[in-house]
């Protein structure tokens, strides 16, 4: 009986080692990453019956952008050197300078855009997911010239994009690059002096559900998630899906529990 009981003991001493059975979390703490940033406000005159569009880029790269009336401001935004490019159907781009400083709010002086003289086309487009129908927001749109010349551009919520201000008579392709879709690439036609050219893009998403997950392994691109349950702080046993949009949640998953 004493053997036994010791081969227990063992088997137990073992097994609490090994972190199985247990969801107590191994690790002490999670230091939070504390970003360096400011904020930027940018004032433009307005013009009545025209929509203003705020972009910043940083090394020539689309970061945010935001359409508004007369006041624009980006939020938070990580210390550093940026480029605020300023424009509007029918009127001449602005690009400045910004040097954003941790801890400081860098306020543009208001600027005033000027009518274009020369001969001008627009695009417009709408971006969803070719199965569900849903719009597709924040996606990176590129649009390049013949010569090479790239424009870039965000989808907005509703799934809308927009280039305006475009050479007259130039062909172009459209791209859009996104890990879970298929690549996908469109000729446009040369766009008359004056005219708007409408598009509707579908993509093919790539999305792998019920995808076998080998152990240690981890989620591969574009694989869904298995659906778990957790306990909230008031120990009430809740699924995955309703802790999305809370305002921080961070699971750390480690052998035998979590």
């Amino acid at each position: 009986m004493k053997q036994t009981m010791a081969l227990i003991a063992l088997a137990l001493l073992i097994l609490v080692g090994l972190n199985c059975g247990s969801t107590e979390d191994p690790i002490d703490k999670i230091d939070e990453v504390q970003l360096e940033s400011g904020k930027l406000q940018v004032q433009v005159e307005e013009i009545e019956g025209v929509t203003i569009h705020v972009r910043l880029l940083k090394d020539g790269q689309l970061i945010a952008q935001a359409d508004s009336v007369g006041n624009y401001d980006l939020g938070e935004i990580e210390k550093g050197e940026y480029t605020v490019e300023i424009s509007a159907k029918g009127y001449e781009t602005t690009e400045l300078k910004v040097d954003i400083v941790a801890g400081e709010t860098y306020v543009l002086d208001k600027v005033t855009l000027s009518p274009l003289e020369e001969p001008i086309a627009h695009l417009n487009g709408q971006l969803t997911d070719e199965e569900t129908g849903n719009p597709l927001s924040n996606i990176l749109i590129k649009l390049t010239e013949t010569s090479g010349q790239e424009y870039e551009t965000l989808t907005s919520d509703d799934g809308t994009f927009i280039f305006e201000n475009l050479p007259a008579d130039n062909a172009f392709t459209l791209s859009i690059t996104h890990t879970c879709y298929e690549m996908y690439d469109q000729t446009v036609d040369a766009i008359e002096a004056g005219n708007t050219f409408e598009i509707d893009v579908k993509l093919t998403s790539m999305i792998r559900e019920n995808v076998d997950l080998d152990p240690g392994n981890g989620l591969i691109d574009c694989s869904q998630a298995p659906g778990f349950e957790l306990s909230d702080s008031n120990n009430q046993v809740r699924s995955l899906d309703e802790f999305i949009g809370d305002t921080k949640l961070v699971i750390v998953f480690y052998r035998g529990g979590w």
